[in-house]
């Protein structure tokens, strides 16, 4: 499995974007409160904070496994008398913070912390508003089969090569039976 160590520069900018986050280098773990005040597009600012966990040695498609530590996402979980996975937390407690295809367009050139603790950001955003108002600031991706369905229809021609490898389509009636019973299934 690969591991990420943190630069100089990582340091840096660790210090600058979220300085009540601490680098641990012995454990090479991040952990710490990680605050933010956001605000996208037409939704309303939130200013909140979560405790968090980004662990650098267990890597994952060039992402380290990020966990909230805390208990606040399963609090809310709880009072609103829905799945973790509902939250986009995996049962194994990490955060599904993106789906796999798109890890490439979001971080073309690979990990950058800078990226991520945004992206962190944004994924507590998301949690933090879905708390206050009971619904999606955005329309996001759905888990496992239903993500690459959601994947496909945000953009057919750009992922259905994706779809197709992800679901072992190799003819055009498999892909169309597939694509059909998912749409049924998922009623979309």
């Amino acid at each position: 499995m690969e591991t990420i160590r943190l630069s100089q520069n990582d340091l840096i900018i660790l210090q600058k974007l979220a300085p009540e986050l601490c680098y641990d280098s012995r454990k090479n773990i991040i952990q710490g409160r990680l605050s933010f005040d956001l605000r996208f597009e037409e939704n309303e600012r939130i200013v909140d904070t979560y405790q968090i966990e980004i662990d650098l040695n267990h890597v994952s498609q060039g992402l380290p496994v990020v966990r909230e530590t805390g208990k606040r996402i399963q609090n809310i979980a709880n009072q609103k008398g829905i799945k973790l996975v509902d939250l986009h937390i995996n049962s194994n407690d990490e955060m599904c913070i993106i789906i796999p295809p798109k890890i490439k367009e979001r971080y073309p050139l690979g990990f950058d912390l800078e990226e991520l603790i945004k992206h962190i950001q944004e994924h507590l955003y998301y949690i933090s508003f879905f708390e206050k108002n009971n619904k999606e600031p955005w329309k996001s991706y759905g888990h496992a089969d239903e993500g690459y369905l959601d994947l496909y229809l945000e953009d057919r021609e750009r992922y259905s090569e994706i779809f197709k490898q992800y679901f072992a389509c190799n003819s055009r009636p498999d892909f169309r039976r597939k694509l059909n019973a998912l749409r049924k299934e998922y009623k979309k």
